[in-house]
C-alpha cells in the first residue's frame, strides 16, 4: 500500500487490539509469586476488550488504549513441605480500565476470590503491575514503524 503523507503530517491509525491479546497471553500467563506461605500464578488471559491503537500525526507516534483485562489466577496456601497439605486458591483479577495515560498508582485491580484477596493484592499485584507497565513501550516499539514512512 502506498500512502501519500508528506512529512508524516496526516493521521494514520493502526488497530493493535489483536496484537495486545497475543502480547498479554505471551507476557502475563505464568506470571508467578511464591514464598514460604503462598503460591500464585496467572493461568489464563480470559478477556481483553476495548481499544488499542498506534497513531501518527504531525510526525509524532502515539499509542492510545483503553482496555478491560481479565486474568485467571490459581495458587495455594502452603501448610507444610508436602504439596498434599496445600489449600488450593483460584481467583480472577479484573483491571476495568487499562489506559495509556494512567499513572502506575492509578490502576484498579478487582480481585474475585473466596479467600486470600489481601495476600494476592499485597504480594502478586505488584509483580503483575510491573509487567503491565512494559506494555506501552513494547506496543510503540512493535508498531511505530507501521504508521510512519521514511521522509527522505
Amino acid at each position: 500500500m502506498v500512502v501519500h503523507n508528506p512529512n508524516n503530517w496526516h493521521w494514520i491509525d493502526k488497530n493493535c487490539l489483536p496484537w495486545s491479546k497475543d502480547y498479554l497471553k505471551e507476557n502475563i500467563i505464568d506470571t508467578a509469586y511464591e514464598d514460604d506461605s503462598f503460591r500464585f500464578v496467572v493461568t489464563a488471559v480470559d478477556s481483553v476488550s476495548g481499544d488499542c491503537d498506534v497513531t501518527q500525526r504531525k510526525g509524532k507516534v502515539l499509542c492510545i488504549y483503553d482496555m478491560r483485562l481479565q486474568f485467571s489466577l490459581s495458587g495455594a496456601i502452603k501448610k507444610g513441605n508436602d504439596e498434599e497439605e496445600e489449600e488450593t486458591i483460584s481467583a480472577t483479577i479484573v483491571i476495568p480500565e487499562f489506559v495509556h495515560d494512567q499513572g502506575e498508582d492509578e490502576y484498579i485491580f478487582e480481585i474475585e476470590s473466596a479467600s486470600q484477596k489481601s495476600e494476592i493484592r499485597k504480594h502478586f499485584v505488584p509483580i503483575l503491575k510491573e509487567k503491565l507497565m512494559k506494555f506501552q513501550p513494547d506496543l510503540l516499539e512493535a508498531h511505530a514503524k507501521d504508521v510512519q514512512h521514511a521522509t527522505d
